[in-house]
């Protein structure tokens, strides 16, 4: 009696101990998004394609992508992937780190892949990570001579005898909760990327989804983790010396991170389930179709800056598919030959496709090089090719629905500008990239539309078949091409047929790497108020529309900003492949 008495209580006492022990495998379980794990699951039974039964959100404001964000390295259990091009040690880059250290203390293992190239360079935050929990990892994509901050001289050697090694970057942007959700789009981790920069802020875009296709990006993330220039923080050089010495600083309360009172309203909401619900678990839509495309690691090993990879392939295989319409919006519009000869193949159907994109302008671009190239183009672009292209306004009509935040960082920005600090107020730059075929196809990434993408950096990206989520990204791209927030680009009227002569000399002086005719044949336009909006090509464009300049926004005078791009666009012929 008394042996069954003891059996029969070790046996209460174990399935009790074990309930929190099963509680915790559960994904997401005291998250909004645990039933939605589960009801998904129950559903999954039985299905082998890991390219459907999937849910998808688009992510198109910045702040709920890093509330979300929040919230989902709040409610894992079991591991945390992040692998991205930018990591700044800025208040968003601190209060991620913050909450990734939070998350491996209570058991969650976090492992973090950053390239080297553009993310911040500072051996003590680097030793922090290394030592800070046995549950973190982290690595770096491509470390110049094995160190966080290299010499010059280690840099200048590299760019002499390793060109391609060291200009080969990893751009992806990825984010794992639990091998259960996964994100994945345009946003590094930066202020810039979630409404919180005085400065400028990115137009970007993020795509949650779950279910068999995070398998995918999983994998993904494994080939570069396991590459063989994916290197340890406690590995490179200076990092090492830190460690040794026992110089790893200590960060050990919340105030120590210094990321102040800012995302006090954030932070609350990233822990209030009824918010999570109605924002982004009552959201998530089922796709019919998803691949996660990817590059491997190192991108190709072809010569020089061709070659290409496979993301491109799969990629150019998709859009050749086109059959009415391509919308694209990408931060730049920098084509190559090849780039320009797929979207002449589409315009010289028999129905020709219709080819929008949405890019920056020259008062919202963040790159000016970049603009230089496409402002080069652009007889090409809009000429030959017969591209509809709309040019962002910094400061569009929706400005407040995109960029909520803008009153609060403007106010800290004029406090900055008045004290000298800062030299311009906060302003948009579309950073997104994203296309919708044909209204049925979308597709999500970290994709440029430039040569870097095509053949250096590797790049992810979602492609989702279904017409539902293709019309919301279709309105969204759109919205933003509206005559309110973007000025278009067209042909420039002249007398005379001058713009015929024109041609004749810029189309001599663009053969040349330095192409230094000075008058484009393009112009942008915005709309008259009370006019209907048109497309570039209708006859009636002219009457509806007036010139406002080939730099619009840019100051009277002559602007240090305006004088450099005439000069790349004059001397960077070469370097086109490079951006």
């Amino acid at each position: 009696m008394i042996t069954r008495l003891k059996c029969t209580y070790l046996l209460f006492i174990s399935c009790l101990f074990a309930l929190p022990a099963v509680a915790a495998l559960r994904p997401y379980a005291n998250s909004p998004f645990g039933p939605v794990l589960e009801r998904h699951a129950s559903t999954a039974k039985g299905h082998k394609d890991r390219h459907t039964n999937n849910q998808v959100l688009i992510l198109d404001n910045g702040y709920e992508a890093l509330l979300l964000r929040i919230h989902l390295i709040r409610n894992a259990s079991q591991t945390i992937d992040v692998q991205t091009f930018i990591w700044t040690n800025d208040e968003c880059g601190r209060l991620m780190m913050y909450e990734l250290i939070q998350a491996a203390k209570r058991g969650v293992k976090v492992r973090i892949i950053a390239d080297h190239f553009v993310s911040d360079k500072d051996p003590k935050i680097a030793a922090f990570l290394a030592t800070v929990c046995p549950n973190i990892q982290l690595k770096h994509y491509r470390p110049v001579a094995d160190r966080l901050q290299p010499r010059r001289a280690h840099t200048i050697l590299k760019t002499i005898f390793r060109f391609k090694e060291l200009n080969q970057r990893m751009h992806n942007k990825v984010m794992i909760f639990d091998n259960a959700m996964a994100i994945t789009g345009g946003r590094n981790i930066e202020n810039t990327y979630y409404n919180f920069s005085m400065k400028k802020n990115f137009r970007d875009r993020d795509v949650l989804m779950l279910g068999p296709i995070v398998t995918d990006v999983t994998d993904s993330f494994e080939h570069f983790w396991e590459y063989k220039h994916s290197v340890p923080s406690h590995k490179l050089t200076d990092v090492q010396a830190l460690i040794a010495k026992g110089e790893a600083p200590k960060f050990e309360k919340k105030a120590d991170f210094e990321f102040g009172n800012i995302f006090e309203k954030l932070e609350a909401a990233a822990s209030d389930n009824s918010y999570i619900t109605a924002t982004f678990a009552k959201k998530m839509l089922p796709a019919k179709r998803v691949t996660f495309m990817s590059d491997k690691p190192g991108k190709n090993r072809s010569l020089f800056l061709r070659g290409r990879g496979r993301f491109t392939k799969q990629l150019v295989e998709t859009v050749a598919q086109s059959r009415k319409s391509l919308i694209i919006q990408s931060p730049y519009c920098v084509l190559s030959k090849r780039a320009a000869e797929l979207f002449r193949t589409l315009r010289s159907k028999k129905e020709a496709v219709q080819i929008i994109v949405s890019s920056n302008s020259f008062g919202s671009t963040d790159n000016i090089v970049a603009y230089s190239a496409n402002y080069r183009q652009r007889s090409t672009t809009i000429e030959d090719l017969g591209l509809q292209v709309y040019e962002f306004n910094p400061h569009p009509n929706h400005l407040l629905s995109l960029f909520p935040q803008y009153p609060q960082m403007l106010r800290m920005a004029k406090a900055k500008v008045n004290r000298t600090a800062e030299d311009r107020l906060p302003f948009l730059c579309i950073h997104a990239k994203s296309f919708v075929q044909d209204d049925t196809i979308a597709y999500i990434g970290s994709y440029n539309l430039d040569p870097r993408s095509e053949n250096l950096n590797t790049e992810v990206g979602l492609l989702i078949e279904d017409a539902d989520i293709a019309q919301l990204l279709k309105a969204s791209i759109l919205l933003d091409c509206a005559p309110e927030n973007s000025w278009v680009i067209a042909k420039r009227q002249m007398p005379l047929q001058l713009n015929k002569v024109n041609s004749l000399f810029q189309g001599i002086s663009g053969l040349s790497p330095i192409d230094v005719w000075p008058i484009r044949n393009t112009s942008s336009f915005a709309l008259i108020p009370g006019h209907t909006p048109l497309a570039p090509n209708d006859p009636n464009f002219y009457a509806h529309y007036k010139d406002v300049g080939c730099f619009p926004g840019a100051p009277d005078t002559l602007s240090k900003k305006e004088v450099s791009t005439r000069i790349y666009k004059a001397i960077g012929g070469l370097a086109t492949p490079l951006l």
